[in-house]
């Protein structure tokens, strides 16, 4: 099928603008503080739910680790909330607005920084932009090479430091961490924001510039899980790290995300030849890498702030992102909420897989639908929001919005 000059248009911005979406699970280079509960969506949101779920056709239905390893995940001390009967479907066209954002964007041809109800442009281009000492620090992919600048107030340069993949950043931004080559050994570089303690480095296991390094997230208050790629073969090291020792992680394919809350990592665990995967939450001190539980259904994704909740694409995405976005239950796997993309027929429609979370209960994505990005606020409780803050609304065909700390 030949693709429209729209659709050519919409792909290679979302290819610009966001992590490489995998098409497959074996593909792998390819919040902060939390928000307060927002009031203003609570009184419509009864309604919404209401709505949504008369329109369903068809029903769906931790502490911190210890010094020994587990091989299981306690529950969240917080109860869940109730789980919500049959799917959310969501159009942005119709969805209830809001003007208020708890998260920061990045418009990347803009460019510019969305943050506070504010447009600041910028000098250039960022994927990553977070406040860090007494300014700030900023992540640049330049054709799939990227480096950290350290930028002063004024978005000034004050240095550049080559490095092999996005930062990480805590859920409350107090924590940056990257890895980076210094012509001999790849180390991992945990700093806090503020530089209120010394840097944490973290020597790893493979030296040549090739053993290509991610930084997954944070799993304690003191650790760091990464990965790295052993250049013979491509397999993947899953590795948790603590200024000092670099311990594997067993049980992964391929992480996708981390909690310092509960010390969990989810991602890929399994794929099968015909390219189908499952998924799964591990202890990030088990020994065994044995599942807490595990899904065929969903890619998970994007851990919430207090390790309660996992966002879950689908099993399967393809250039435009993904159609459907369930929230399960980060101990039990249990789904809280299924979401599905619905539009006008024969248009693009896709929720990227950079999944951010406003707040405890709160996930915020971008999507496209047609020739419109959309940001979209989703709760566990089933609400869906349109986000129509100041720099948010873009020009028809222009996908450029991208979360500044994911």
């Amino acid at each position: 099928m030949n693709n429209t000059p729209l659709e050519d248009q919409v792909h290679d911005a979302l290819h610009r603008t966001a992590d490489p979406l995998h098409r497959s699970p074996l593909t792998v280079g390819d919040v902060r503080t939390r928000a307060r509960r927002i009031q203003r969506r609570r009184t419509a949101a009864a309604g919404v739910v209401a709505a949504a779920v008369l329109a369903v056709a068809v029903p769906v239905g931790l502490d911190l680790a210890g010094p020994s390893g587990r091989d299981s995940v306690q529950p969240a001390t917080q109860p869940s909330v109730t789980p919500v009967t049959g799917t959310v479907r969501i159009d942005p066209r119709s969805a209830p607005r809001s003007d208020t954002l708890g998260v920061s964007l990045l418009d990347v041809d803009g460019p510019s920084l969305v943050a506070d109800g504010t447009v600041t442009e910028l000098p250039s281009s960022y994927d990553q932009l977070t406040p860090y000492l007494d300014g700030w620090i900023g992540a640049v992919n330049t054709e799939g090479a990227y480096s950290l600048r350290q930028l002063d107030a004024d978005f000034r340069v004050l240095d550049e430091i080559p490095t092999s993949s996005r930062m990480a950043l805590s859920a409350d931004g107090t924590r940056i961490a990257w890895a980076e080559h210094d012509g001999t050994h790849w180390r991992v570089v945990d700093v806090a924001a503020d530089g209120s303690r010394e840097e944490r480095r973290t020597q790893l296991p493979q030296d040549s510039v090739e053993s290509h390094v991610e930084v997954v997230g944070f799993v304690s208050d003191t650790e760091v899980l990464v990965t790295q790629t052993d250049p013979a073969d491509g397999a993947i090291t899953t590795l948790r790290v603590d200024g000092s020792t670099a311990t594997p992680v067993p049980g992964f394919v391929r992480p996708w995300t981390a909690s310092a809350a509960t010390g969990v990592v989810a991602g890929v665990t399994e794929v099968h030849d015909d390219l189908s995967s499952c998924s799964g939450v591990v202890d990030a001190r088990s020994t065994t890498g044995t599942p807490a539980w595990t899904t065929c259904d969903h890619t998970l994704a994007s851990l919430s702030p207090d390790g309660r909740y996992v966002a879950g694409l689908a099993s399967y995405l393809d250039g435009y992102g993904s159609p459907t976005l369930a929230i399960l239950d980060a101990a039990t796997g249990e789904v809280v909420v299924d979401f599905e993309l619905i539009g006008p027929t024969n248009t693009i429609l896709g929720i990227n897989d950079r999944v951010v979370w406003e707040d405890e209960d709160d996930a915020v994505v971008t999507m496209v639908s047609g020739d419109r990005q959309y940001v979209l606020r989703l709760g566990v409780d089933g609400t869906v929001e349109r986000i129509t803050a100041p720099g948010v609304e873009l020009a028809p065909g222009a996908v450029s919005l991208t979360f500044a700390a994911r």
